[in-house]
């Protein structure tokens, strides 16, 4: 259920987000979406999603989904003047997020411990590959790679075999999922105690796939080495006679009914489909019964008649048909984005934090640098000082498009 507060849970956190790419990044929307004050701290070249895919006015796709409503801040931390402008920025600031390969923010002063030596209340979020220590600390990691080294590929592996990453970024958002929970609950903690103390929170990508693959751990120590089996029969994507859709049956009950709606009655009463142990005997009579069926009659008539049978049952789309669809248009998911590269054209589709009141809109990401002067003038910098950081490459700053 979304909440109906107009207050964000977040409102007046300050963040630091000295992240790249997606988990780091979708981490700090997030909290931004909950009402935190988001400053993202990138590079002069900014942050490397800006060069990553299809493009649109200076944005990328990945940043424009990845960076709503932050305000961006271009600084060279290799100058030491750029160092130390962060390093302020991170002792005035509640959270602090970074996605720099182990010992990396060390070098820079901006480590953990030097961060919470200024700023004892800060809760300092590390996101790495495979983590801060260990044998594979310093290996570089992506979401494919997590993916693959996980062992995910290999269960979203083709049908021939071949292992096969999802889509889209699932190792890079669930961090990014799995690092904002773990921020609220060191929030709670800091808020429940005297000290008020913050944490340092070491969250990688290879954790976030295996928290993902648990059943698949628990199943694989029952099995062994014998063949994997489906959980239940049908479960799974099936051709009609003009797309596809998705089917399963998840009891014994719906079983028997999708029977009687591709006009095989007798499954209701045939003991070698009796329950799901039994049918995964039979799954090959099964799907060949259902594959014949189904290439009958289109999308629409098959999920219309497994929805009066209250079957699990859903015509497979491609996800730009959500722009459209009445339950979204509903449920207010869909927030507009004003376009960079025109901004007279229609807008683009943002996607509002599910649990959180759609009303609460988030605007578009930042341009690089877009900010950097605001931030500055907000730490007490004069226009004179702002101008000589600027003349010496230490800041970059872009205007704002109207």
């Amino acid at each position: 259920m979304a909440s109906t507060s107009t207050h964000l849970a977040y409102t007046g956190l300050r963040v630091l987000d000295l992240s790249q790419g997606i988990a780091g990044p979708y981490c700090g929307q997030i909290l931004r979406q909950l009402g935190a004050d988001v400053v993202k701290a990138e590079p002069l070249e900014g942050d490397w999603s800006r060069r990553i895919g299809l493009a649109r006015g200076g944005m990328t796709a990945i940043t424009m989904a990845f960076n709503r409503g932050k305000r961006s801040l271009a600084c060279d931390a290799r100058h030491p003047e750029g160092r130390a402008l962060l390093a302020l920025l991170a002792a005035r600031t509640d959270i602090v997020i970074q996605s720099f390969r182990p010992g990396v923010a060390q070098r820079m002063g901006l480590g953990p411990a030097e961060v919470r030596a200024a700023n004892p209340s800060v809760i300092y979020l590390s996101i790495s590959g495979f983590g801060q220590s260990g044998p594979d600390a310093q290996r570089p990691g992506t979401d494919a790679i997590a993916q693959t080294v996980s062992g995910l590929a290999v269960a979203n592996r083709a049908p021939d075999g071949t292992p096969a990453t999802a889509k889209p970024y699932i190792a890079d958002v669930s961090c990014g999922l799995y690092a904002a929970n773990a921020v609220g609950a060191a929030l709670f903690a800091r808020e429940r105690s005297l000290e008020r103390l913050g944490a340092h929170l070491d969250l990688s990508l290879l954790a976030c796939m295996a928290a993902l693959q648990n059943p698949l751990l628990i199943e694989h120590v029952w099995r062994g080495d014998a063949p994997a089996t489906a959980a239940t029969v049908p479960q799974g994507i099936y051709a009609t006679a003009d797309g596809h859709i998705a089917l399963a049956a998840m009891s014994d009950a719906m079983f028997a009914a999708i029977g009687e709606v591709i006009g095989r009655p007798a499954w209701r009463s045939d003991p070698r489909m009796a329950t799901a142990a039994n049918r995964l005997a039979v799954a090959g009579e099964i799907d060949a019964a259902l594959k014949a069926a189904l290439s009958t009659r289109t999308n629409s008539q098959w999920v219309a008649a497994f929805a009066a049978r209250d079957i699990l049952g859903g015509e497979v789309r491609h996800a730009t048909q959500l722009l459209d669809d009445a339950q979204v248009r509903h449920l207010g998911l869909l927030q507009p984005m004003t376009r960079t590269d025109d901004p007279s054209l229609p807008p683009l589709p943002g996607v509002a934090l599910p649990g959180i009141d759609a009303t609460h809109h988030v605007p578009r990401a930042p341009r690089l640098g877009e900010h950097t002067q605001e931030i500055l003038r907000e730490l007490c910098f004069d226009d004179a000082h702002i101008a000589a950081l600027m003349q010496a490459r230490v800041l970059a700053s872009s205007p704002t498009p109207h």
